[in-house]
């Protein structure tokens, strides 16, 4: 259905149709009037933070929680400048989220806290999208939820401030995303995988922030094959009070974890991947099988 509104309210309606009904952010001159729409007139809550930075790390938690995209809100020049830190550990921990970030307007060039909003994102690993015109505004923020979801990490939309108040026609334009998880073993290959579990001596089980789920599974399981239970620091807590819990694998295992760790022989992961913490530079992995299973499919 196509609508006639001004960009700012173009832009909380897209949002909106996105699933979004939560915005973390700092209102200034470049975004005020999109905050006020996304909550007057698209019902969505406003989470306001006393630090441009905060806000991009209560978005990227609540990615984490919800298990959809984070979306911030902040104005332009220092206010996405103090996003830094925050959007580099959105990057490097592959969150998707959106952070729509005001701009000067495009017709002043030396407005005074104009910046290189662009080479500034780029810095931190986030991807940039820019708001190219007025009559754009809908592809482009579809454009921004579609990176964050396929690239897995926060996606700044550029809006330049000078288009806000233009009249623009609304059309709802949501970009398809394949979700579906990839990578879940068939066939021959989990038959073989099921061996090399039934198989091993001392099993393992692993879960990381991805499988917060399926703790119940996953202790049937470990019940099963009288394996221990140990998480990511993400997932941490998961298997708190159960016997077999030994708490942190990796570079902060407890010593008698650490010791666990390397006499197990077959490590199977679920919704985690393995780093250099995880595995203590690889030392925790010399000689033994691991399988990953990131579907879940835990009957």
């Amino acid at each position: 259905m196509k609508s006639q509104m001004h960009v700012y309210q173009s832009i909380a309606r897209a949002v909106s149709e996105h699933g979004v009904d939560t915005m973390f952010g700092l209102m200034g001159d470049a975004n005020l009037f999109m905050v006020d729409s996304f909550v007057r007139d698209c019902g969505g809550r406003f989470v306001p933070a006393a630090h441009e930075g905060s806000s991009v790390l209560m978005a990227l938690a609540h990615a984490h929680v919800a298990g959809k995209i984070g979306v911030a809100t902040v104005t332009h020049g220092p206010a996405l400048t103090n996003c830094i830190t925050a959007l580099t550990e959105g990057a490097r921990g592959h969150i998707p989220m959106v952070l729509l970030a005001g701009d000067t307007p495009v017709a002043n060039p030396r407005h005074l806290q104009g910046i290189d909003q662009r080479e500034l994102v780029k810095a931190t690993g986030a991807g940039f999208e820019q708001v190219r015109t007025p009559d754009t505004v809908g592809m482009d923020v579809a454009r921004a939820f579609y990176r964050a979801q396929v690239e897995r990490r926060p996606v700044v939309l550029n809006m330049p401030s000078d288009f806000m108040w233009q009249e623009v026609t609304h059309e709802l334009q949501v970009l398809d995303v394949f979700t579906a998880p990839g990578g879940v073993a068939q066939g021959d290959i989990l038959d073989e995988a099921i061996g090399m579990i039934a198989s091993a001596r001392r099993p393992l089980i692993l879960a990381g922030g991805g499988a917060v789920g399926a703790r119940d599974q996953l202790i049937k399981l470990a019940d099963r094959l009288e394996a221990p239970l140990a998480t990511t620091l993400k997932a941490k807590g998961l298997f708190r009070d159960h016997p077999y819990n030994i708490d942190i694998f990796g570079t902060l295992s407890t010593p008698a974890a650490y010791e666990l760790i390397a006499q197990s022989d077959c490590i199977v992961c679920f919704g985690t991947g393995l780093h250099d913490f995880t595995t203590d530079r690889g030392k925790l992995m010399n000689e033994v099988v691991l399988l990953f299973r990131t579907g879940l499919r835990l009957g």
